[in-house]
């Protein structure tokens, strides 16, 4: 049985999706000033420099290894990153890519994968994961009626979180990516009208498709 999502087909009107409130507060920046939102973005290049810092500091990569990944986020058009702010400051970033067969793993099909989540650790366990993902869902599904999820078999936060929102799990296979040595492969069908090619954003530039994806917010 394929498991299904109902999201609304994008269309001219404001599609603002809303989230829980998990009843938790950010801890107070240097400004003085508080805030209890965290807004959803698509990224842009002022946001490239904050959302690279952020990978150095919390996975401890070299900066030019993520610098050029997410650059092509923005000016490709066929992959999609989006970032979470608080206080203006990216504390968070999540990714869509369309990938070809076998790239995902072995024997894995082509089409468009989520990937890619990090949240600033200290903010974890807020639902601005489930954000993301809830964004970077109605980015793919103005695409196409199906998208992927490969994670490792050990990552049980994020195949809960998935599982929650509808993914099944189609294979699992051995993986060297993986601390568990197997990556789960998973699934996840939308439902709803079609979307248009008129519809269809045809270039990564968010500026080019705001009435599909405009700025989501998730209370804190």
């Amino acid at each position: 049985m394929i498991a299904r999502a109902r999201f609304p087909a994008a269309t001219g009107e404001r599609a603002y999706t809303h989230f829980p409130d998990v009843h938790a507060g950010l801890s107070e920046p240097t400004d003085g000033v508080v805030e209890d939102t965290v807004r959803i973005e698509p990224l842009t290049k002022t946001d490239l420099a904050p959302a690279v810092q952020l990978a150095v500091r919390v996975l401890r990569v070299r900066p030019g290894d993520r610098g050029e990944q997410f650059a092509s986020d923005i000016t490709g058009d066929r992959r999609q990153m989006f970032v979470a702010k608080a206080n203006g400051q990216v504390v968070a970033y999540g990714r869509a890519t369309e990938l070809a067969a076998d790239e995902a793993g072995p024997e894995t099909p082509a089409g468009y994968y989520l990937s890619g989540v990090l949240v600033e650790p200290a903010l974890r366990r807020r639902g601005i994961a489930l954000a993301l993902t809830q964004a970077r869902l109605r980015w793919v599904f103005a695409r196409t009626d199906e998208v992927f999820y490969v994670a490792g078999a050990g990552n049980v936060a994020s195949l809960r979180l998935h599982t929650a929102l509808g993914f099944q799990e189609v294979k699992r296979f051995g993986s060297e990516r993986s601390a568990a040595g197997v990556d789960v492969l998973s699934r996840l069908a939308r439902t709803g009208p079609a979307v248009t090619s008129a519809r269809s954003p045809t270039t990564g530039d968010p500026s080019s498709w705001p009435h599909l994806l405009p700025p989501m917010t998730h209370r804190l």
